[in-house]
C-alpha cells in the first residue's frame, strides 16, 4: 500500500470505531499505524497522527462528536503503548487539549472510561520514574524506540498533572456517590 492508501485505510478504520471501543478494530488502528512507520517512516506517521487528532479535534461538542472520541482515545493509548517510536510525541502535542475537550462533552460512562485511560497513562509514568536508567541495557535492540521507548519515558508525563487536575473534581463526587450509595445501603439492611 503506499502512503495515501494506508491513511485513506486508518481514516476508514476511525470511521467504523464510531462510538463503541471495538477491540478488534482498536487492534487494526495500531497495526495500521505499526505498518505505516516501518514503511512511511516519521513521515507518514506524521500523517496519520493527523488523522487521529483531526478527529478528536473536529471542534463538534454534540453527543455523536464526544461518543467518537472516547473510543478513539483507547485507539491512540493502544498506538502509543504497542507502537511507541514517533507516535508518543507527535500525539502529546495536541492530546492535552483533546482530552480536555473529550472529557468535557461526554456522559458519565465515557468519563469513566476516559478515567481509566488516564490512570494506566499514571501508573506508566510512575512505573518509567521507579525504573533506574541503568537498568535499560545499550544491547537491546528496541532501546531507540519502540514500545520501551514509551515505557520508559512515561505516557504523556508531560501533560499528566494538568490532566490529573481536569479529573479530580469528576472523581471525587464519583467517589462520594459511591460512598453514600453504600452507607445507605448499609443503613438499610441494618435495620
Amino acid at each position: 500500500m503506499d502512503p495515501d492508501q494506508q491513511v485513506a485505510r486508518l481514516e476508514k478504520l476511525i470511521v467504523r470505531l464510531g462510538g463503541f471501543p471495538d477491540r478488534d478494530l482498536i487492534h487494526q488502528i495500531t497495526e495500521c499505524g505499526r505498518l505505516g512507520l516501518r514503511t512511511g517512516g516519521q513521515a507518514l506517521a506524521e500523517r496519520m497522527c493527523a488523522a487521529i487528532m483531526d478527529v478528536l479535534d473536529d471542534g463538534e461538542n454534540g453527543a455523536t462528536a464526544a461518543e467518537r472520541r472516547v473510543p478513539l482515545f483507547y485507539a491512540l493509548d493502544s498506538v502509543v503503548k504497542n507502537v511507541g517510536d514517533v507516535f508518543q510525541p507527535l500525539l502529546s502535542v495536541r492530546v492535552r487539549a483533546a482530552f480536555e475537550r473529550a472529557f468535557a462533552a461526554c456522559a458519565e460512562k465515557d468519563k469513566t472510561r476516559l478515567h481509566h485511560v488516564l490512570r494506566t497513562w499514571n501508573e506508566k509514568s510512575a512505573a518509567a520514574a521507579r525504573t533506574p536508567p541503568s537498568s535499560f541495557s545499550r544491547s537491546d535492540p528496541t532501546a531507540g524506540g519502540g514500545p520501551d521507548r514509551a515505557r520508559r519515558a512515561g505516557i504523556f508525563a508531560e501533560h499528566l498533572d494538568d490532566l490529573n487536575a481536569l479529573v479530580a473534581p469528576w472523581h471525587a463526587a464519583l467517589v462520594a456517590r459511591a460512598s453514600a450509595a453504600d452507607a445507605a445501603a448499609g443503613a438499610a439492611a441494618a435495620r
